[in-house]
């Protein structure tokens, strides 16, 4: 059990001197625990002399008094083994002298986290787990920003990569293709040609084969071509590694124009004389009036709407007459007059005059008027 605070004090020796009778009473040695007596030298009944109310005269202190003054207090602390085994923050139980002894109990009194030692030791293992959680996390974080950038490299890297490649190769290509033999012109293909002769044709472009296929220009395939007058558009195709191939259209005829003894010459659309025959040709009309000039604009005129018929109509025209580019008249095979006008929207005269060829079918007409495409006549 605990003891009150006090019980452990010696009394103060009572000093000499002051216990003659008339004087003030002697001061005790320490404040007495309220509701206790004095304790006093072990034997004492009765207060000592020159105390108040004793009624004795003070006496000179005995010698025994002395020696009293080192004996052990009656009232020496206990320590109580049941309070030290509950645990209890109890300082009083150790003895006021042994400190180590009660800082040892008070240690070992402590409850698991109240030791200042062990809370240290347990903080700084926290701080140390944080830091090493700490440099794992940034050990990541650097391996992750790593990562990103050197994908990002890679990626870089593999783009120029390519780019290079891409132009290496095409810079290869271009090279072997240009300055060395191994992409030549080894055939030329002529495609389109029925009215030019073929055989001709081929031995003109002949002179290409030898050459690098990338340096066979335009320019050297016209000047092999300008020979034949029936050659109208011409297109040049280069297949790799030794193909040369060249498409032609050539020149329709569309008038006939009588000459003087030498029978009739055949013009296309631009005036361009495609060559000369005895005979009229069927398809091809023969022009007469102001066509037979072919500087003339009747002439533009005529051809031009020639050109523009399809080639199943235009086949059925004979003859071509005009006195101006306004009044072109075609005459068909059936001896039908067909007022046409101006070479102005002759692609949708040529569909309404199909048109009304065909509604009439066998009804005798000696002229159609197609001049006004939106309003036609016949009679």
């Amino acid at each position: 059990m605990k003891r009150p605070s006090g019980f452990d004090r010696r009394p103060e020796p009572r000093r000499p001197g002051r216990g003659r009778t008339g004087d003030r009473a002697a001061e005790p040695s320490a404040a007495p625990v309220t509701g206790l007596p004095e304790t006093g030298p072990p034997g004492a009944g009765a207060p000592g002399p020159g105390l108040p109310g004793s009624g004795a005269p003070e006496t000179a202190p005995r010698e025994a008094d002395a020696p009293e003054r080192d004996a052990p207090s009656p009232l020496a602390p206990t320590v109580d083994l049941g309070e030290l085994r509950a645990g209890r923050d109890d300082a009083a139980v150790a003895p006021a002298g042994d400190g180590r002894l009660g800082a040892a109990l008070a240690r070992l009194r402590r409850e698991p986290g109240e030791d200042p030692v062990r809370d240290a030791e347990a903080r700084v293992r926290a701080a140390e787990r944080r830091v090493r959680a700490a440099g794992r996390e940034r050990k990541a974080r650097f391996r992750r920003e790593r990562r990103r950038f050197s994908a990002l490299a890679r990626a870089r890297r593999r783009r120029w990569l390519i780019a290079g490649s891409a132009v290496a190769a095409l810079a290869l290509f271009v090279g072997v293709g240009v300055l060395t033999p191994l992409m030549a012109v080894a055939s030329v293909r002529l495609e389109g040609a029925s009215q030019v002769d073929a055989a001709a044709v081929e031995a003109a472009l002949a002179e290409l084969e030898g050459r690098p296929l990338a340096l066979v220009e335009d320019a050297d395939v016209h000047r092999a071509l300008e020979g034949f007058p029936l050659i109208q558009k011409y297109a040049v195709e280069r297949v790799p590694p030794h193909t040369l191939i060249v498409r032609i259209e050539e020149r329709v005829p569309v008038l006939a124009i009588g000459s003087d003894g030498d029978g009739y010459a055949l013009y296309d659309a631009a005036g361009v004389v495609l060559g000369a025959s005895e005979t009229p040709i069927a398809g091809v009309p023969l022009g007469g009036g102001a066509i037979a000039d072919v500087s003339s604009p009747a002439f533009a005129s005529a051809s031009a709407a020639l050109r523009d018929m399809p080639a199943e109509l235009r086949s059925r025209m004979t003859a071509a007459t005009a006195t101006s580019a306004q009044d072109v008249t075609f005459t068909l095979d059936t001896g039908v007059s067909v007022l046409w006008g101006d070479a102005d929207r002759s692609a949708l005269k040529s569909v309404v005059l199909g048109q009304m060829l065909t509604a009439l079918g066998d009804r005798p007409v000696e002229q159609i008027d197609v001049s006004s495409s939106e309003a036609p006549v016949f009679r």
